[in-house]
């Protein structure tokens, strides 16, 4: 068929580039493959010219589509570059990031043990001392290893926090979770509380959603006085639910709170910081996030943000 010389051509180098694409070649077998194809090309669309079918600029055609050829094979290598050093980035990031779970569960499995043994002789030795003034001292002694117990403690639950896969999920309503955190501090803290909880259900892991809700609470407390108002209010989302937890302290250093590093820190009493970092896991670990409002001095807003369904439960659902 030499009238249709060109348009069997040009499905040649296109049934080339279809294999290529399928699976990548080495640059050698690239090399020879080209130079088989051009020549056979070349050769056959030759003979089509010499018998007068076509004129001999037709022939121009053969090294043209060898270079466009070449432009694919240089894109695709280049892009499977890109890939392959995004999937290396990936991997060592994953990697530091199990080290970095991995030392903070040794660590807090470290630290307490010593911590526990110390706390027992630091009260034996106090149960022992005569004085009343000696006896203060070793309170101090016991107080501070209690915050150190705390500590490994609220170490071992961020670890936890970053394990989704850990989750237990289930139906939560928050209202009834938010109601029931407020009658376990309401007695220890003297506080003028007002609940906002109609019932909105989402699925989630309740033991952890309740972990989340006592740091922010507790926090609320630790950064107001008595008879400063504390607010914990819920209410349903177009996709989910809000979860609010206002007081009327002393705020949040606007800097801090606002500055999107994702690590906001109390601007008064010294603390850790693991309370909001604990939250900020839990809350991610069901796909949603956390917001820290400030405006001083009319103290602070803190919002969590929850989906109605579980990235967990999103995808198995997608895939049935």
């Amino acid at each position: 068929m030499p009238d249709l010389e060109t348009v069997v051509f040009h499905l040649v180098w296109i049934s080339l580039s279809l294999v290529y694409g399928v699976q990548s070649w080495s640059a050698r077998r690239t090399l020879i493959v080209l130079t088989v194809v051009a020549l056979v090309t070349g050769t056959t669309l030759s003979g089509v010219v010499a018998q007068g079918y076509a004129s001999w600029d037709e022939l121009a055609e053969v090294p043209l589509m060898a270079l466009v050829f070449l432009t694919m094979v240089w894109h695709v290598r280049r892009r499977a570059a890109a890939l392959a050093e995004t999937q290396s980035l990936v991997e060592r990031e994953r990697r530091a990031q199990e080290v970095k779970e991995l030392f903070v569960r040794n660590c807090s499995h470290e630290m307490r043990t010593p911590i526990t043994v110390a706390r027992c002789y630091a009260e034996m030795v106090r149960n022992e001392l005569p004085t009343p003034e000696s006896k203060e001292d070793l309170d101090v002694v016991v107080d501070e290893l209690d915050k150190l117990g705390g500590l490994a403690g609220r170490l071992l639950v961020l670890a936890d926090a970053y394990e989704p896969t850990e989750f237990e999920w289930g139906p939560v309503d928050l209202g009834s979770l938010l109601r029931r955190t407020v009658e376990r501090w309401r007695p220890a803290s003297d506080r003028d509380w007002h609940v906002d909880a109609p019932s909105v259900l989402i699925e989630g892991d309740e033991s952890r959603l309740e972990a989340a809700l006592d740091a922010l609470v507790e926090n609320a407390v630790k950064f107001t006085v008595d008879g400063d108002a504390v607010a914990l209010r819920c209410r349903a989302a177009r996709n989910g639910a809000v979860v609010d937890v206002e007081d009327g302290g002393i705020g949040f250093a606007r800097s801090q709170a606002n500055d999107g590093s994702g690590q906001p820190q109390s601007s008064g009493r010294p603390g850790t910081g693991l309370g909001l970092a604990i939250v900020r896991a839990i809350v991610e670990g069901h796909g949603g996030g956390l917001t820290v409002v400030s405006e001083r001095p009319s103290g602070s807003l803190l919002r969590m943000v929850l989906p109605l369904h579980p990235p967990a439960a999103e995808s198995l659902s997608g895939d049935l």
